[in-house]
Protein backbone atom coordinates (compact mmCIF):
# COMPACT_ATOMS: atom_id res chain seq x y z
CA UNK A 1 0.00 0.00 0.00
CA UNK A 2 1.45 3.46 -0.74
CA UNK A 3 1.09 5.81 1.78
CA UNK A 4 -0.50 9.02 1.34
CA UNK A 5 1.54 12.45 2.54
CA UNK A 6 -0.57 12.76 5.06
CA UNK A 7 -0.77 9.01 6.74
CA UNK A 8 3.12 9.96 6.58
CA UNK A 9 2.19 13.27 8.37
CA UNK A 10 0.22 11.32 11.16
CA UNK A 11 2.71 8.74 11.41
CA UNK A 12 5.84 11.39 12.13
CA UNK A 13 3.03 12.77 14.79
CA UNK A 14 2.75 9.35 16.05
CA UNK A 15 6.58 8.41 16.28
CA UNK A 16 6.86 12.05 18.26
CA UNK A 17 4.04 10.59 20.90
CA UNK A 18 5.70 6.73 21.03
CA UNK A 19 9.50 8.53 22.33
CA UNK A 20 7.80 10.79 24.56
CA UNK A 21 6.04 7.94 26.47
CA UNK A 22 9.19 5.60 26.38
CA UNK A 23 11.17 7.93 27.95
CA UNK A 24 8.60 9.15 30.56
CA UNK A 25 8.62 5.15 31.11
CA UNK A 26 12.30 4.74 31.47
CA UNK A 27 11.93 7.82 33.90
CA UNK A 28 9.64 6.41 35.75
CA UNK A 29 9.43 2.43 35.63
CA UNK A 30 6.54 2.20 38.55
CA UNK A 31 4.22 3.92 35.10
CA UNK A 32 4.81 0.93 32.80
CA UNK A 33 1.69 -1.36 34.41
CA UNK A 34 -0.46 0.95 34.45
CA UNK A 35 -0.93 0.97 30.62
CA UNK A 36 -1.99 -1.77 28.03
CA UNK A 37 0.89 -1.03 25.04
CA UNK A 38 1.72 -4.10 23.28
CA UNK A 39 5.15 -3.40 20.96
CA UNK A 40 3.41 -4.12 17.44
CA UNK A 41 1.88 -1.04 18.58
CA UNK A 42 4.93 1.13 18.41
CA UNK A 43 5.61 1.98 15.01
CA UNK A 44 9.36 3.40 14.96
CA UNK A 45 11.55 0.29 15.28
CA UNK A 46 14.11 2.19 17.50
CA UNK A 47 11.67 3.27 20.12
CA UNK A 48 10.15 -0.04 19.40
CA UNK A 49 13.37 -1.98 20.66
CA UNK A 50 13.48 0.41 23.80
CA UNK A 51 10.09 -0.55 25.02
CA UNK A 52 11.07 -3.94 24.53
CA UNK A 53 14.15 -3.91 26.80
CA UNK A 54 11.91 -2.36 29.44
CA UNK A 55 9.15 -5.09 29.11
CA UNK A 56 11.45 -7.63 29.53
CA UNK A 57 13.22 -6.50 32.26
CA UNK A 58 10.38 -5.43 34.39
CA UNK A 59 7.84 -8.41 33.50
CA UNK A 60 10.42 -11.03 32.85
CA UNK A 61 13.57 -10.11 35.19
CA UNK A 62 11.08 -8.32 37.45
CA UNK A 63 13.52 -5.15 38.18
CA UNK A 64 11.94 -2.65 40.40
CA UNK A 65 14.87 -0.01 39.31
CA UNK A 66 16.36 0.33 35.70
CA UNK A 67 19.52 1.93 35.08
CA UNK A 68 22.07 1.71 32.62
CA UNK A 69 23.49 -1.25 34.33
CA UNK A 70 20.13 -3.12 33.94
CA UNK A 71 19.80 -2.26 30.19
CA UNK A 72 23.48 -2.58 29.00
CA UNK A 73 23.67 -5.99 30.55
CA UNK A 74 20.62 -7.14 29.42
CA UNK A 75 21.56 -5.92 25.46
CA UNK A 76 25.09 -7.67 25.74
CA UNK A 77 23.18 -11.29 26.35
CA UNK A 78 21.59 -10.66 22.90
CA UNK A 79 22.87 -11.34 19.43
CA UNK A 80 25.46 -9.50 17.90
CA UNK A 81 22.60 -7.92 15.06
CA UNK A 82 20.42 -6.41 17.90
CA UNK A 83 23.53 -5.72 20.16
CA UNK A 84 24.50 -3.34 16.71
CA UNK A 85 21.30 -1.83 16.18
CA UNK A 86 21.10 -0.59 20.14
CA UNK A 87 24.33 1.28 19.23
CA UNK A 88 23.49 2.63 16.17
CA UNK A 89 20.13 4.69 17.86
CA UNK A 90 22.58 5.92 20.70
CA UNK A 91 22.72 3.42 23.07
CA UNK A 92 21.45 4.44 26.70
CA UNK A 93 22.51 7.55 25.54
CA UNK A 94 19.31 8.03 23.88
CA UNK A 95 17.55 7.30 27.02
CA UNK A 96 19.76 9.47 28.96
CA UNK A 97 20.13 12.34 27.67
CA UNK A 98 15.54 12.10 26.54
CA UNK A 99 14.89 11.15 29.47
CA UNK A 100 16.33 14.43 31.16
CA UNK A 101 13.95 16.67 28.02
CA UNK A 102 10.45 14.95 29.67
CA UNK A 103 8.35 15.39 32.07
CA UNK A 104 6.95 11.65 33.07
CA UNK A 105 3.77 14.13 35.07
CA UNK A 106 2.75 13.53 31.30
CA UNK A 107 2.66 10.44 30.62
CA UNK A 108 -1.33 10.07 29.84
CA UNK A 109 -0.99 12.49 27.44
CA UNK A 110 2.11 10.72 25.42
CA UNK A 111 -0.08 7.46 25.71
CA UNK A 112 -3.58 9.19 24.56
CA UNK A 113 -1.56 10.88 21.41
CA UNK A 114 -0.30 6.80 20.37
CA UNK A 115 -3.80 5.64 20.69
CA UNK A 116 -5.34 8.97 18.83
CA UNK A 117 -2.43 8.70 15.87
CA UNK A 118 -3.37 5.00 15.76
CA UNK A 119 -6.91 4.98 15.25
CA UNK A 120 -6.42 8.02 12.65
CA UNK A 121 -3.68 6.07 10.76
CA UNK A 122 -6.30 3.37 10.61
CA UNK A 123 -9.29 5.20 9.33
CA UNK A 124 -7.31 6.41 7.02
CA UNK A 125 -6.11 3.30 5.94
CA UNK A 126 -10.18 2.02 5.48
CA UNK A 127 -10.82 4.89 3.40
CA UNK A 128 -12.36 7.66 5.99
CA UNK A 129 -11.83 11.26 4.58
CA UNK A 130 -9.76 12.23 7.71
CA UNK A 131 -8.02 15.10 5.54
CA UNK A 132 -10.55 16.47 4.54
CA UNK A 133 -11.83 17.37 8.45
CA UNK A 134 -8.52 17.92 9.43
CA UNK A 135 -9.11 20.60 11.08
CA UNK A 136 -12.33 19.35 12.78
CA UNK A 137 -10.05 15.83 13.99
CA UNK A 138 -7.25 17.32 14.58
CA UNK A 139 -8.54 19.42 17.72
CA UNK A 140 -10.32 16.08 19.06
CA UNK A 141 -9.02 14.45 21.98
CA UNK A 142 -9.09 10.65 21.90
CA UNK A 143 -12.37 10.31 24.02
CA UNK A 144 -13.79 13.11 21.47
CA UNK A 145 -12.67 10.98 18.65
CA UNK A 146 -14.43 7.70 19.57
CA UNK A 147 -17.50 9.83 20.81
CA UNK A 148 -17.63 11.57 17.48
CA UNK A 149 -17.48 8.46 15.24
CA UNK A 150 -19.39 6.74 17.13
CA UNK A 151 -22.38 8.96 16.99
CA UNK A 152 -21.63 9.38 13.49
CA UNK A 153 -22.03 5.15 12.76
CA UNK A 154 -24.87 5.38 15.40
CA UNK A 155 -27.09 7.38 13.20
CA UNK A 156 -26.26 5.83 10.15
CA UNK A 157 -27.24 2.14 11.54
CA UNK A 158 -30.51 3.51 13.81
CA UNK A 159 -32.99 1.90 12.27
CA UNK A 160 -31.32 -0.93 11.18
CA UNK A 161 -32.06 -4.76 12.02
CA UNK A 162 -28.55 -6.29 12.57
CA UNK A 163 -29.38 -10.13 13.43
CA UNK A 164 -25.61 -11.08 13.63
CA UNK A 165 -26.17 -12.44 17.58
CA UNK A 166 -24.25 -15.72 17.89
CA UNK A 167 -26.47 -18.82 18.00
CA UNK A 168 -24.95 -21.58 19.55
CA UNK A 169 -26.07 -24.72 20.34
CA UNK A 170 -26.92 -24.46 24.82
CA UNK A 171 -25.00 -28.24 24.96
CA UNK A 172 -22.32 -27.26 22.87
CA UNK A 173 -18.39 -26.98 25.31
CA UNK A 174 -20.97 -28.93 28.49
CA UNK A 175 -18.24 -31.48 29.18
CA UNK A 176 -15.61 -28.68 29.58
CA UNK A 177 -17.71 -26.77 31.76
CA UNK A 178 -17.98 -29.46 34.17
CA UNK A 179 -14.38 -30.23 33.98
CA UNK A 180 -13.90 -26.66 35.01
CA UNK A 181 -15.97 -26.89 37.86
CA UNK A 182 -14.95 -29.69 39.32
CA UNK A 183 -11.30 -28.92 39.27
CA UNK A 184 -12.86 -25.63 41.57
CA UNK A 185 -11.14 -23.03 38.93
CA UNK A 186 -14.06 -20.77 39.28
CA UNK A 187 -14.57 -21.23 43.42
CA UNK A 188 -12.12 -18.74 44.19
CA UNK A 189 -10.60 -18.11 48.01
CA UNK A 190 -12.67 -18.85 50.64
CA UNK A 191 -13.80 -16.83 53.35
CA UNK A 192 -12.29 -17.87 57.14
CA UNK A 193 -15.56 -18.09 58.50
CA UNK A 194 -17.13 -21.70 57.25
CA UNK A 195 -20.96 -20.47 57.97
CA UNK A 196 -20.14 -17.29 55.81
CA UNK A 197 -18.60 -18.71 53.02
CA UNK A 198 -21.43 -21.93 53.19
CA UNK A 199 -23.21 -19.15 51.88
CA UNK A 200 -21.20 -17.27 49.71
CA UNK A 201 -19.20 -19.90 48.52
CA UNK A 202 -15.89 -18.07 48.02
CA UNK A 203 -14.52 -15.32 46.25
CA UNK A 204 -15.18 -15.69 42.58
CA UNK A 205 -12.62 -14.22 40.14
CA UNK A 206 -14.00 -11.76 37.58
CA UNK A 207 -16.34 -10.42 40.56
CA UNK A 208 -16.87 -7.73 43.03
CA UNK A 209 -18.15 -8.32 46.47
CA UNK A 210 -19.00 -5.49 47.80
CA UNK A 211 -19.42 -5.31 52.18
CA UNK A 212 -21.63 -2.76 53.34
CA UNK A 213 -22.47 -1.48 57.38
CA UNK A 214 -23.14 1.54 59.23
CA UNK A 215 -20.52 3.37 60.27
CA UNK A 216 -19.03 2.19 63.07
CA UNK A 217 -20.16 -0.97 63.17
CA UNK A 218 -16.94 -2.73 61.54
CA UNK A 219 -16.36 -3.54 58.50
CA UNK A 220 -12.33 -3.25 58.20
CA UNK A 221 -12.83 -5.62 61.06
CA UNK A 222 -14.71 -8.31 59.36
CA UNK A 223 -12.83 -7.50 56.14
CA UNK A 224 -9.57 -8.15 58.40
CA UNK A 225 -10.85 -11.52 59.72
CA UNK A 226 -12.39 -12.71 57.09
CA UNK A 227 -9.67 -12.31 53.85
CA UNK A 228 -5.96 -11.86 55.85
CA UNK A 229 -6.06 -15.52 57.05
CA UNK A 230 -7.53 -17.18 54.24
CA UNK A 231 -4.38 -15.19 51.91
CA UNK A 232 -1.78 -15.79 54.98
CA UNK A 233 -2.67 -19.76 54.98
CA UNK A 234 -3.11 -20.09 51.33
CA UNK A 235 -0.23 -18.02 50.99
CA UNK A 236 -2.21 -15.74 48.30
CA UNK A 237 -1.43 -12.30 47.23
CA UNK A 238 -3.28 -9.77 48.26
CA UNK A 239 -3.50 -6.06 47.83
CA UNK A 240 -5.17 -3.29 50.00
CA UNK A 241 -6.58 -0.42 49.08
CA UNK A 242 -7.60 2.11 52.23
CA UNK A 243 -8.39 5.38 52.13
CA UNK A 244 -9.73 5.84 56.04
CA UNK A 245 -7.55 3.34 57.93
CA UNK A 246 -3.64 4.04 58.02
CA UNK A 247 -1.29 1.34 57.57
CA UNK A 248 -0.33 1.59 61.24
CA UNK A 249 -4.18 0.69 62.25
CA UNK A 250 -3.93 -2.17 59.80
CA UNK A 251 -0.77 -3.14 61.55
CA UNK A 252 -2.71 -2.95 65.25
CA UNK A 253 -4.91 -5.10 64.26
CA UNK A 254 -3.23 -7.39 62.57
CA UNK A 255 -1.43 -8.24 66.08
CA UNK A 256 -4.89 -8.20 67.78
CA UNK A 257 -5.54 -10.61 65.87
CA UNK A 258 -2.44 -12.70 65.35
CA UNK A 259 -2.33 -12.98 69.35
CA UNK A 260 -5.89 -13.92 70.64
CA UNK A 261 -6.87 -16.44 67.46
CA UNK A 262 -3.47 -17.59 67.39
CA UNK A 263 -1.39 -17.53 71.03
CA UNK A 264 -2.56 -19.99 73.55
CA UNK A 265 -3.95 -18.58 76.69
CA UNK A 266 -3.26 -15.07 76.21
CA UNK A 267 -5.53 -12.40 75.40
CA UNK A 268 -5.26 -8.57 74.19
CA UNK A 269 -7.50 -6.00 73.64
CA UNK A 270 -6.50 -3.18 70.80
CA UNK A 271 -7.01 0.13 73.21
CA UNK A 272 -3.80 -1.29 74.68
CA UNK A 273 -2.05 0.48 71.26
CA UNK A 274 -4.01 3.73 72.74
CA UNK A 275 -2.73 3.16 76.32
CA UNK A 276 0.93 2.20 76.28
CA UNK A 277 3.17 0.99 78.74
CA UNK A 278 2.61 -2.66 77.43
CA UNK A 279 3.56 -5.33 80.50
CA UNK A 280 5.66 -8.08 80.35
CA UNK A 281 3.18 -10.82 79.48
CA UNK A 282 2.06 -7.96 76.99
CA UNK A 283 5.38 -7.31 75.09
CA UNK A 284 6.23 -10.85 74.82
CA UNK A 285 2.91 -11.33 73.07
CA UNK A 286 3.22 -8.40 70.99
CA UNK A 287 6.90 -9.82 70.11
CA UNK A 288 5.60 -13.42 68.91
CA UNK A 289 2.47 -11.72 66.99
CA UNK A 290 5.30 -9.79 65.22
CA UNK A 291 8.03 -12.44 64.28
CA UNK A 292 4.83 -14.49 62.95
CA UNK A 293 3.72 -12.10 60.43
CA UNK A 294 6.68 -11.20 59.37
CA UNK A 295 7.88 -14.65 58.89
CA UNK A 296 4.71 -15.51 56.95
CA UNK A 297 4.07 -11.83 54.57
CA UNK A 298 7.71 -10.76 55.01
CA UNK A 299 7.92 -11.43 50.69
CA UNK A 300 5.48 -9.06 50.08
CA UNK A 301 2.62 -11.24 50.11
CA UNK A 302 0.21 -8.50 51.36
CA UNK A 303 0.95 -4.88 49.62
CA UNK A 304 -0.53 -1.98 51.07
CA UNK A 305 -1.56 1.51 49.72
CA UNK A 306 -3.20 4.35 51.51
CA UNK A 307 -4.20 7.11 49.54
CA UNK A 308 -4.60 10.48 50.48
CA UNK A 309 -7.00 11.29 48.00
CA UNK A 310 -9.60 8.41 47.02
CA UNK A 311 -10.83 8.63 43.55
CA UNK A 312 -11.84 5.46 41.36
CA UNK A 313 -9.39 5.70 38.79
CA UNK A 314 -5.97 5.66 40.88
CA UNK A 315 -7.40 2.32 42.13
CA UNK A 316 -8.42 1.08 38.96
CA UNK A 317 -4.71 2.34 38.09
CA UNK A 318 -3.44 -0.15 40.78
CA UNK A 319 -5.40 -3.13 40.45
CA UNK A 320 -4.33 -3.07 36.38
CA UNK A 321 -0.62 -2.52 37.64
CA UNK A 322 -0.32 -5.07 40.57
CA UNK A 323 -2.31 -7.79 38.40
CA UNK A 324 -0.51 -7.81 34.85
CA UNK A 325 2.89 -6.78 36.69
CA UNK A 326 2.87 -9.19 40.05
CA UNK A 327 0.12 -11.34 39.22
CA UNK A 328 -1.73 -10.33 42.42
CA UNK A 329 -5.55 -11.47 41.29
CA UNK A 330 -7.45 -10.06 44.77
CA UNK A 331 -7.81 -6.56 45.90
CA UNK A 332 -9.22 -4.90 48.87
CA UNK A 333 -10.95 -1.16 48.52
CA UNK A 334 -11.93 0.15 52.23
CA UNK A 335 -14.04 2.02 51.86
CA UNK A 336 -15.44 2.96 48.19
CA UNK A 337 -16.69 6.71 48.16
CA UNK A 338 -17.32 9.50 46.26
CA UNK A 339 -14.22 10.74 44.49
CA UNK A 340 -12.47 13.23 46.18
CA UNK A 341 -11.22 15.49 43.38
CA UNK A 342 -15.12 15.27 41.91
CA UNK A 343 -15.74 18.52 43.98
CA UNK A 344 -19.45 17.31 44.33
CA UNK A 345 -21.71 17.97 46.53
CA UNK A 346 -24.12 15.01 47.24
CA UNK A 347 -26.94 14.99 44.62
CA UNK A 348 -28.39 12.72 42.13
CA UNK A 349 -26.03 13.22 39.48
CA UNK A 350 -22.69 12.33 42.35
CA UNK A 351 -24.68 9.30 43.09
CA UNK A 352 -24.84 8.55 39.30
CA UNK A 353 -21.00 9.50 39.24
CA UNK A 354 -20.39 6.89 41.84
CA UNK A 355 -22.38 4.46 40.04
CA UNK A 356 -20.71 4.53 37.16
CA UNK A 357 -17.38 4.17 39.02
CA UNK A 358 -18.51 1.11 40.10
CA UNK A 359 -19.05 -0.58 36.66
CA UNK A 360 -15.65 1.03 35.15
CA UNK A 361 -14.21 -1.08 38.07
CA UNK A 362 -16.00 -3.85 36.89
CA UNK A 363 -15.29 -3.75 33.31
CA UNK A 364 -11.28 -4.26 34.73
CA UNK A 365 -11.81 -6.75 36.79
CA UNK A 366 -14.25 -9.18 34.93
CA UNK A 367 -13.34 -12.30 33.35
CA UNK A 368 -12.55 -11.48 29.81
CA UNK A 369 -10.04 -8.21 31.50
CA UNK A 370 -8.13 -8.85 34.63
CA UNK A 371 -10.22 -11.64 36.15
CA UNK A 372 -9.67 -10.86 39.28
CA UNK A 373 -11.80 -10.45 42.48
CA UNK A 374 -12.37 -7.20 44.56
CA UNK A 375 -13.68 -6.71 47.61
CA UNK A 376 -15.20 -3.48 48.64
CA UNK A 377 -16.41 -2.00 51.92
CA UNK A 378 -19.01 0.67 51.63
CA UNK A 379 -21.08 2.51 54.66
CA UNK A 380 -24.93 2.10 54.55
CA UNK A 381 -27.48 5.04 54.43
CA UNK A 382 -27.61 6.40 58.42
CA UNK A 383 -31.09 5.55 59.05
CA UNK A 384 -32.45 1.66 57.79
CA UNK A 385 -35.70 1.33 57.33
CA UNK A 386 -35.88 -1.91 59.34
CA UNK A 387 -33.85 -4.84 60.96
CA UNK A 388 -33.85 -6.86 57.59
CA UNK A 389 -31.42 -5.14 55.71
CA UNK A 390 -31.34 -5.06 51.59
CA UNK A 391 -30.03 -3.03 48.40
CA UNK A 392 -32.37 -0.34 49.43
CA UNK A 393 -30.58 0.70 52.63
CA UNK A 394 -27.48 1.73 50.51
CA UNK A 395 -29.92 5.08 49.91
CA UNK A 396 -29.64 6.82 47.28
CA UNK A 397 -26.64 5.15 46.19
CA UNK A 398 -28.35 1.57 45.57
CA UNK A 399 -27.53 1.50 42.37
CA UNK A 400 -23.96 1.34 43.04
CA UNK A 401 -24.23 -2.26 44.02
CA UNK A 402 -25.82 -3.05 40.46
CA UNK A 403 -22.58 -4.50 39.45
CA UNK A 404 -21.50 -6.52 42.29
CA UNK A 405 -21.94 -10.77 42.35
CA UNK A 406 -22.04 -10.33 46.42
CA UNK A 407 -24.31 -7.52 47.81
CA UNK A 408 -23.11 -7.97 52.17
CA UNK A 409 -24.71 -5.98 54.56
CA UNK A 410 -24.21 -6.03 58.23
CA UNK A 411 -25.83 -4.66 61.45
CA UNK A 412 -25.16 -5.32 65.18
CA UNK A 413 -28.00 -7.87 67.05
CA UNK A 414 -29.51 -5.69 69.73
CA UNK A 415 -30.42 -6.57 72.85
CA UNK A 416 -34.47 -7.22 71.93
CA UNK A 417 -32.92 -10.12 70.28
CA UNK A 418 -30.88 -11.72 72.37
CA UNK A 419 -32.00 -14.11 75.38
CA UNK A 420 -35.58 -16.00 75.51
CA UNK A 421 -37.67 -12.44 75.11
CA UNK A 422 -40.47 -11.92 72.50
CA UNK A 423 -38.10 -10.12 70.17
CA UNK A 424 -35.38 -12.92 70.69
CA UNK A 425 -33.90 -14.27 66.97
CA UNK A 426 -34.64 -18.00 66.45
CA UNK A 427 -31.03 -19.09 65.43
CA UNK A 428 -30.41 -22.54 64.46
CA UNK A 429 -26.92 -23.16 65.50
CA UNK A 430 -24.22 -25.71 64.19
CA UNK A 431 -25.31 -28.83 65.57
CA UNK A 432 -29.18 -27.76 64.43
CA UNK A 433 -30.32 -26.90 67.52
CA UNK A 434 -32.05 -24.12 68.65
CA UNK A 435 -29.55 -21.38 70.82
CA UNK A 436 -29.88 -18.55 72.74
CA UNK A 437 -27.85 -15.69 72.34
CA UNK A 438 -25.99 -14.31 75.63
CA UNK A 439 -27.12 -10.51 76.37
CA UNK A 440 -23.88 -9.71 77.95
CA UNK A 441 -21.59 -10.89 74.29
CA UNK A 442 -21.95 -9.20 71.20
CA UNK A 443 -23.26 -10.52 68.04
CA UNK A 444 -23.52 -10.03 63.60
CA UNK A 445 -26.36 -10.62 61.66
CA UNK A 446 -25.17 -11.21 58.25
CA UNK A 447 -27.38 -10.39 55.06
CA UNK A 448 -27.11 -11.49 51.66
CA UNK A 449 -29.36 -9.13 49.48
CA UNK A 450 -27.32 -10.55 46.10
CA UNK A 451 -25.15 -13.78 46.19
CA UNK A 452 -24.67 -15.18 42.85
CA UNK A 453 -23.33 -18.00 44.21
CA UNK A 454 -25.32 -19.19 46.78
CA UNK A 455 -28.59 -18.27 48.01
CA UNK A 456 -30.04 -15.16 49.95
CA UNK A 457 -32.75 -16.69 52.00
CA UNK A 458 -31.07 -17.36 55.33
CA UNK A 459 -28.73 -15.18 57.26
CA UNK A 460 -25.74 -15.28 59.33
CA UNK A 461 -25.25 -15.01 63.05
CA UNK A 462 -21.35 -14.33 64.04
CA UNK A 463 -20.17 -13.42 67.78
CA UNK A 464 -17.57 -10.89 67.61
CA UNK A 465 -15.53 -9.24 69.75
CA UNK A 466 -14.33 -6.09 68.13
CA UNK A 467 -11.59 -5.28 70.76
CA UNK A 468 -9.77 -8.38 70.13
CA UNK A 469 -10.72 -8.90 66.74
CA UNK A 470 -12.05 -12.44 67.10
CA UNK A 471 -15.47 -13.93 64.89
CA UNK A 472 -16.63 -17.30 66.09
CA UNK A 473 -19.87 -18.90 63.74
CA UNK A 474 -23.15 -19.19 65.72
CA UNK A 475 -25.62 -20.25 63.24
CA UNK A 476 -28.32 -19.14 60.91
CA UNK A 477 -31.19 -17.81 61.02
CA UNK A 478 -34.12 -16.65 58.50
CA UNK A 479 -35.59 -12.80 59.08
CA UNK A 480 -38.40 -11.68 57.42
CA UNK A 481 -38.43 -8.57 55.24
CA UNK A 482 -41.23 -7.20 57.50
CA UNK A 483 -39.62 -8.10 60.40
CA UNK A 484 -38.82 -4.34 62.68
Amino acid sequence: MIKSEFYKELLKHKEIAESQFVLSLYKNPDLFFEYDLKSPDISNASWRLYYGILNDLLTRKRLKVVDMIAVEEYIQSKSDKLQEYYSANGGYDTISRGSQMIEDENVDVFYSEIQRYKILMKLVEKGYPIKNDWNKYSKMRLEDLSDYLEGQLSSIFLDADFGDEKVENIVSGIDEMIERADSGVDRGLPLASPLMNSVQNGMALGNITMLAANSGVGKTFLTLNQLLPTHIDLEEPLMIIANEEDKAKWQRDLLTWQINNLQEGVTFDKTRFSQGKFDKEEKAALAKASEWLKNKMDSGLIQFVNLNNFSMNKSIKLVKKYATGLGIKYFIIDTLKLDNDANANMSDNSWLLLQQNMVKLYNVVKPTNKNCHVWVTYQMSKNPKGKYLSQNDLGMSKNVADVVSSLILVRLISESEKGEGKGALKVKGMSGKRMTLNEDLDYFVVFWDKNRQGSTSEQVVLRVNRGRNTVKDIGKVRISPEYN
